[in-house]
């Protein structure tokens, strides 16, 4: 990784009480993620939902600040193809929230996993998308 992405130095900043979750959420809104489609494949060649585990039945869609934090999450858990898509979060947020009208799991979105503890649950959506805005 080049240097650490904005998004990272804004969540240090909220992490370390220097501004306030409106500030946060409406800077952070705007950064750029890495994404993939939930449904792929693995190595083995069998079919998977490349979600993690939420509260009541839920699943995260696992986003990332940098490409190779998406790469080494991917082959982690042995993804075979896919292909990285980049919006901003906010953007992210509402795709997810169009996603789960028709989606036998509802997603929320967890950004870095093992990294950092920011997630929005699928509950929260409207509001954090509404406050991304």
């Amino acid at each position: 990784m080049a240097g650490k992405p904005h998004s990272v130095e804004l969540y240090e900043k909220y992490d370390k009480g220097e501004m306030d979750i409106n500030d946060f959420l409406r800077q952070y809104g705007k950064e750029k993620f890495f994404y993939s489609t939930p449904f792929g494949e693995k190595k083995d060649g069998s079919n998977a939902l490349f979600v993690l585990n939420a509260p009541e039945g839920t699943g995260f869609l696992p986003i990332f600040s940098d490409m190779d934090r998406a790469k080494d999450f991917f082959e982690k858990v042995e993804r075979a193809g896919y292909i990285l898509m980049e919006s901003t979060f906010h953007d992210i947020l509402v795709t997810a929230k169009k996603a789960n009208e028709n989606a036998p799991v509802k997603l929320g979105v967890v950004v870095d996993p093992g990294y950092y503890g920011i997630n929005v649950e699928v509950k929260n959506l409207d509001a954090v998308i509404n406050m991304t805005a």
